[in-house]
């Protein structure tokens, strides 16, 4: 289903939604008409919903909005973003930044590009340079490399998959670096899969 969106931006919301102001459009890319953008906002801090509901909160210095090929409308954040997931009482359940990102409409599929971030609830941190998120099969996945910080354990491997919350992943390639004494051990798996290791995160 097509997301909702709420925008709450610094400035007058007549000129963020509808200014493509010379001012704005002296800083959008150059090219070809259906490259060029029919949105650029400043300061912009908006409010996602799915399915009806208020889920995401966004906050970006630059939103690009490109709308004219039909078949590919996508949003671009060229000078970073940060994207936090929200309860019912706008409380964050988790948050991921990155210096670059596309949130590609049609797909409902976001790429987060260089220095992603991620915290979730469980106190857990995650750090790649490339990461997909799919907003509609509530999913996320990276073929780069991976450092996750754990209470009890860090973790480092090449490919990730997660549910869209970051409580429940795999990492393959992996290698684990586990604190001496009084800690509890990582609650994870090892198997082998084409010489390399996996490890499957068990939390519920």
């Amino acid at each position: 289903m097509r997301l909702l969106i709420y925008i709450f931006i610094t400035y007058l919301l007549a000129t963020a939604l509808f200014g493509c102001s010379a001012n704005s459009n002296e800083n959008a890319p150059t090219g070809d008409s259906i490259e060029l953008p029919n949105m650029v906002t400043s300061d912009v801090n908006m409010l996602i919903s799915d399915s009806g509901v208020i889920k995401y909160k966004a906050i970006t210095p630059v939103w690009y909005v490109y709308e004219n090929d039909v078949r590919n409308k996508y949003w671009y954040f060229p000078e970073g973003i940060q994207l936090d997931q929200i309860d019912t009482t706008f409380a964050t359940e988790f948050s991921i930044k990155a210096d670059t990102a596309y949130n590609y409409e049609t797909k409902q599929l976001w790429h987060l590009i260089k220095n992603v971030k991620v915290h979730n609830t469980a106190g857990e941190y995650f750090e790649t340079n490339d990461l997909y998120w799919d907003m509609r099969n509530h999913k996320v996945y990276s073929d780069s490399f991976i450092h996750i910080e754990r209470p009890d354990a860090i973790i480092e491997g090449y490919g990730f998959t997660s549910n869209d919350a970051f409580t429940k992943y795999e990492i393959r390639q992996s290698s684990g670096i586990f604190p001496y004494e009084d800690k509890a051990p990582v609650k994870a798996q090892t198997d082998s899969i084409d010489n390399s290791n996996t490890i499957v995160s068990q939390d519920d």
